[in-house]
């Protein structure tokens, strides 16, 4: 329990503590190649990141929903 409590203060400080720097200085991104560029700041990037990160879990848990072989696999867990 204390662990937890633990851990949860140290994520709320260290979010605390980037929020204020992000106030501060937004930062800057800017990514080449090719000929195209892609500029933004760090928490736009970060947002964005964390957005397909949530969209691409998303999609593997439909196919996996979608997935007919995930019936043969139970029934082989079951059996003895």
């Amino acid at each position: 329990m204390r662990k937890y409590l633990l851990l949860s203060l140290i994520v709320i400080a260290s979010g605390v503590f980037v929020a204020f720097q992000l106030a501060r200085d937004p930062g800057y991104i800017l990514i080449a190649f090719a000929g195209w560029t892609f500029e933004t700041s760090v928490f736009a990037m970060l947002v964005a990141l964390l957005f397909l990160f949530v969209l691409f879990r998303l999609v593997l848990n439909i196919l996996r929903w979608l997935n007919p072989m995930r019936f043969f696999k139970e029934s082989d867990k079951r059996s003895p």
